[in-house]
C-alpha cells in the first residue's frame, strides 16, 4: 500500500497517525470505528513495504495465529492480532503510550538517544523475559520469535517493554531478498539466520545480544562481524571502555559460529541477571519511566494532543470516503484463504470429498479452526484473528451492481456452532491462564528466595571489605594494637562469608535426578516427532481440537512417561493417538548444572481440519 496518509479506514479499524516506515510497511496508531468513538486504540503495523513476501509472510501467520491465546507474559505486547485488509497484511497490539525502540535508536529521522548502561541491560532483560514467553512457538516455527529487531518492540512511557511479532519470522525473513530491508534489519539478526531464511533459538540471542549492544554503544551494529564488533567497544556518548561482566554477555550472545553461541533463552536470560541484579546496574521500571519522561517530554504531550485529535474524528465519513473509494476500484478476484491442517489430510485430499451443502443455497463451506476467519467484499477478506470489538457503524450505501456477489454463509450447529467454539475457547483460555499463574508463582518464589540469598553474601563481603580498609588503617599508624584486633574482625567476617556461601550452596546435581521444569538451565528440546495417526472415530466426526500431553523427558532424551493433561471434547481417541506418537519422540534432555537430567514438560498437539 503506497498511500500513507492519514486518517483513513483500515479494514474495520482507522488509521490516525503514522509513527514511521521502513522497508516492510508502517506503523500506526489506529482506533476500533465502533459507533462515535474509536477505542478502544492499536498499534498497527502494516506489512505493504516494497521488500515484503506475502507468499512467504501469510503461511507464517497461518501458523503464528494458532498459539497467539496461549502466549502470556510480562513483556509481550497483549491483545495481540493478525489479519489482512485489502491484499496487506498486518499486526495489531493494544496501544500502549510510548515509543518503538528503534525510534529510541534514532531510526526515521529521530535524534539517536544515549541509553545508560543500567537502562540497556533492563531493556535487554525485559526482551529475554518476553522470549522466554514465546517458547511456546520453537517447534512450530523455528524460534521464539524469528525476526527480533527494534521496530518490534515498544517502549512505554511508564517503563515497560512489549514486544510483538513473534512467529513471524520465516515469513519476514524472506524479505531480506531486497537491498533495503538487509540493510535496515541484518544488523540484528545471526548471520547463519540471514544467510538460510531460518530462524532459531540461538538466532534470537543474537538478537537480543546486538539489541544490548546498540543501546550500550549508541552504534548500530555491522553485519558479520558478531563478536569482533567488541574490542574497542566504548558506552554511549563518552571514552569509556564497556565493562568486562556486560562484554562476556555480548561476547556469548553475539558469537559468529552458533556452536560457541548460547543456545537456551533462559540461560542467557540468567546471566543477564547476575549482572543487572548482582552488581552495580540495577534499575527499576519506574527509573526507566523517569528517563522516558525527560527524553520524550514534548513528544508526549504531542501524543496526547494525537489522541484528542483522534477521539474528534467523523468516523461515518472516512467509511463514505472508503466505500466509495471500493467502488471505483475494479473487481480484483480474491483467493480463498487456505485451511491449515495437522495430523489429517486435507479436505481437497480425502478420496471421495465433496462440498457440504448448506442451509441457504451453495456448496462452500467455511473452516473455523483456533481464531476468527471473516470474508468481506469492501475491507477485508480475511482477519487470523481479531478482538471481537463493538458493531461497527455501517458505510454509505453502495449501489449493489458495484458489488461482487457475496459468497453465501452456511448455517453451523452443533459442535461447530461458533457460540458453542467460543464458550468452549474462554474455558481453555481459563484453565491455560490458571496453569501460567501457577508457574509464575513457582518462578517468582525461586526468584526471591536467591535474591536473599545473594544480598546475604553481598553484606557478609561488603562487611569484610570494611573491615580490611580498618586493618590497611590501622597499619599505617603503626597502631599493633588496633591491627591485632581488625585483624581478628577480619578473620571473623571472613568466617561468616564462607559460611554464608556454604548455607547458599545449592545441592549438587547428579545425572538422572528429577528436577522442575523452572529450575533446568536447559528445557528439553525436540530432535524428532513422530505425527500422530488419527483414528477413524475422529476422522468420521470430524474432531478437532488441541490435546495436551505432560512428557517426562529422561535423561536418555526418552519419553519415559506420557499422561493426558486435557483431551480433546468430545473424545475420540485422539489423546490415545497423540500419547503413542509422542512416546516415540526423540529429545535433547533437559540439563541441570552441566548434567543431563529428567524434568516435565508440557506438549501441546493440535488437530485440525
Amino acid at each position: 500500500m503506497d498511500d500513507q496518509s492519514v486518517p483513513r479506514m483500515f479494514g474495520p479499524y482507522v488509521l490516525t497517525r503514522l509513527f514511521g516506515s521502513d522497508p516492510i510497511g508502517g506503523t500506526f496508531l489506529a482506533g476500533t470505528a465502533a459507533g462515535r468513538k474509536l477505542a478502544p486504540y492499536l498499534l498497527i503495523r502494516t506489512f505493504d513495504g516494497d521488500a515484503v513476501d506475502t507468499a512467504a509472510l501469510i503461511p507464517a501467520m497461518e501458523t503464528a495465529v494458532e498459539y497467539l491465546d496461549d502466549i502470556r507474559g510480562q513483556a509481550v505486547a497483549r491483545g495481540a492480532v493478525l489479519g489482512i485488509v485489502d491484499d496487506v497484511p498486518f499486526a495489531g497490539i493494544d496501544y500502549i503510550a510510548g515509543q518503538p525502540l528503534d525510534r529510541l535508536l534514532g531510526r526515521h529521522g529521530s535524534e539517536r538517544t544515549q541509553v545508560p548502561p543500567e537502562y540497556g541491560l533492563l531493556v535487554a532483560q525485559k526482551i529475554l523475559v518476553s522470549l522466554e514467553a514465546t517458547q511456546i512457538l520453537t517447534v512450530p516455527t523455528g524460534a521464539p520469535h524469528g525476526f527480533l529487531v527494534p521496530a518490534f518492540v515498544t517502549l512505554s512511557y511508564e517503563g515497560e517493554a512489549r514486544v510483538y511479532g513473534a512467529g513471524l519470522g520465516r515469513g519476514l525473513l524472506a524479505s531480506l531478498q531486497k537491498a533495503r530491508a538487509r540493510e535496515a534489519f541484518a544488523a540484528y539478526l545471526a548471520p547463519e539466520v540471514v544467510a538460510t531464511g531460518q530462524p532459531s533459538v540461538a538466532g534470537d540471542i543474537f538478537s537480543a545480544a546486538a539489541i544490548l549492544y546498540e543501546c550500550l554503544t549508541g552504534v548500530t551494529p555491522t553485519h558479520g562481524r558478531g563478536e569482533g564488533l567488541l574490542a574497542g567497544a566504548r558506552l554511549a556518548g563518552s571514552t569509556t571502555p564497556v565493562p568486562e561482566e556486560i562484554l562476556a554477555i555480548l561476547a556469548s550472545g553475539l558469537a559468529t559460529d552458533p556452536a560457541r553461541r548460547e543456545k537456551d533463552v533462559t540461560s542467557f536470560r540468567k546471566e543477564v541477571d547476575k549482572v543487572f541484579f548482582g552488581g552495580k546496574y540495577q534499575a527499576s521500571t519506574f527509573n526507566l519511566a523517569f528517563f522516558m519522561h525527560q527524553r520524550f517530554a514534548e513528544t508526549i504531550e504531542s501524543d496526547s494532543r494525537d489522541l484528542a485529535s483522534a477521539a474528534g474524528l467523523d468516523v461515518a465519513k472516512l467509511q463514505a470516503a472508503a466505500a466509495a473509494a471500493a467502488t471505483a476500484r475494479p473487481a480484483a478476484p480474491r483467493r480463498p484463504p487456505p485451511v491449515p491442517t495437522f495430523g489429517m489430510p486435507a479436505p481437497s485430499s480425502r478420496a471421495g470429498a465433496s462440498p457440504s451443502p448448506a442451509k441457504g443455497g451453495g456448496g462452500a463451506t467455511v473452516a473455523v479452526v483456533g481464531g476468527v476467519v471473516a470474508v468481506g467484499a469492501a475491507a477485508a477478506w480475511f482477519f487470523l484473528k481479531v478482538p471481537a470489538p463493538a458493531p461497527v457503524q455501517p458505510p454509505t450505501p453502495v449501489p449493489a451492481a458495484a458489488l461482487p456477489a457475496a459468497t453465501p454463509v452456511p448455517v453451523v450447529v452443533g459442535k461447530d456452532d461458533p457460540a458453542f467454539q467460543e464458550a468452549l475457547k474462554k474455558q481453555l483460555e481459563t484453565e491455560m491462564q490458571r496453569v501460567q499463574v501457577q508457574i509464575q508463582k513457582e518462578q517468582h518464589a525461586t526468584a526471591r528466595k536467591r535474591q536473599a540469598e545473594q544480598d546475604r553474601i553481598a553484606e557478609e563481603a561488603k562487611k569484610v571489605r570494611e573491615a580490611e580498609d580498618a586493618l590497611k588503617a590501622a597499619r599505617e599508624r603503626a597502631d599493633n594494637d588496633e591491627a591485632s584486633r581488625v585483624a581478628k574482625q577480619v578473620m571473623e567476617a571472613r568466617q561468616r562469608e564462607e559460611a554464608a556461601r556454604s548455607a547458599a550452596a545449592v545441592p549438587k546435581t547428579k545425572e538422572g535426578d528429577l528436577v522442575e521444569l523452572v529450575e533446568v538451565d536447559q528445557q528439553p528440546q525436540p530432535l524428532k516427532t513422530v505425527r500422530p495417526e488419527p483414528p477413524p472415530l475422529a476422522r468420521k466426526n470430524h474432531v478437532s481440537g488441541t490435546v495436551l500431553l505432560r512428557v517426562l523427558v529422561g535423561e536418555t532424551g526418552k519419553a519415559e512417561k506420557v499422561e493426558v493433561f486435557r483431551d480433546t471434547n468430545p473424545k475420540a481417541g485422539l489423546a490415545e493417538a497423540s500419547s503413542d506418537a509422542v512416546r516415540n519422540w526423540a529429545w535433547e534432555p533437559a540439563v541441570k548444572d552441566g548434567k543431563k537430567v529428567k524434568t516435565w514438560i508440557t506438549v501441546p498437539v493440535p488437530f485440525k481440519l
